[in-house]
């Protein structure tokens, strides 16, 4: 097993290695749950009213040998620049042939051992959003087009630039977990389209954007927790476009199991490209 942390561009690696020797580390598979329940009136036991994860702690301990070039104190101060409290970072787990996983946390805090030839270090780490995600996100491209243009490019009076895909479908299948995840919709318009949206067919569920699209206009959706937004790039600029979501839409996530889904517009799919990704997501590491 490694564990890598990231946090504003450097690392520290724990594993079966020098000079970090990964000694144990808690947090990772277990998942603290608070179940609500009702109790009826005369009526034996409970209704289950529903279930939220809390937050993950995850507790690294690790023995440090330093290299030649370096002190306890050294390492010791290097630690306490890197994990400091509060501060944001990614957990990465790398765990043989299993897909590596990562993790946000916000460091609740780092302790040393001050005597000996090996020292142990601690740290606590706070995931306030218990789900590992995969480190790749999945891609599903509804509708793309083709690039037809080769070099050296000859000329004619007529000729294809390009080719667009013509289904209106995709299947994402959530088969690594029972963790609902969010995703990202990127739409691109190579013309006018009129109130593009789109169905989770099974489900019946639907969102729609009440705008006009011009050609070069992308628009990118994210439904994820906490990060439901609709942002418009037209030319070089950057727009938050919320407002124009249809009342009544759903944020569309992929649900475990099978997802399928259909892109839409009043007019103009012909000119849409659809492309969905998501992150895979998982309870446990």
């Amino acid at each position: 097993m490694k564990i890598v942390c990231e946090r504003e561009g450097k690392r520290v690696t724990f594993a079966h290695a020098l000079p970090y020797w990964l000694k144990s580390v808690e947090g990772l598979g277990e998942l603290d749950v608070d179940v609500e329940g009702e109790k009826p009136t005369g009526q034996d036991g409970e209704l289950y009213l529903g279930a939220t994860a809390n937050k993950r702690n995850i507790v690294i301990k690790a023995t440090v040998v330093p290299p030649d070039n370096k002190t306890h104190a050294e390492i010791r101060e290097e630690f306490f620049a890197f994990f400091v409290p509060r501060e944001s970072g990614v957990l990465y787990l790398y765990d043989g042939a299993a897909a590596a996983k990562k993790i946000e946390y916000k460091t609740e805090n780092c302790e040393f051992e001050m005597d000996g030839q090996f020292r142990v270090v601690t740290i606590s780490l706070l995931c306030h959003d218990p789900t590992f995600k995969g480190v790749e996100d999945e891609i599903a491209p509804m509708a793309e087009i083709t690039g037809l243009i080769e070099w050296p490019l000859e000329l004619e009076a007529e000729f294809e630039v390009g080719i667009k895909d013509s289904t209106l479908m995709a299947t994402v299948v959530n088969s690594s977990s029972s963790v609902t995840r969010g995703m990202t919709i990127t739409l691109k318009a190579s013309g006018e389209v009129v109130n593009p949206g789109l169905v989770e067919v099974s489900r019946q569920e639907s969102m729609r954007i009440n705008t006009t699209m011009h050609a070069g206009d992308v628009i990118v959706v994210t439904t994820g927790l906490g990060n439901k937004r609709l942002k418009l790039t037209r030319g070089t600029e950057e727009t938050e476009i919320n407002n124009l979501w249809e009342f009544g839409g759903t944020w569309l996530q992929v649900e475990p199991g099978k997802n399928v889904y259909r892109y839409t517009a009043d007019s103009g799919t012909d000119v849409l490209e659809v492309i969905l990704a998501s992150t895979p997501a998982y309870w446990g590491a």
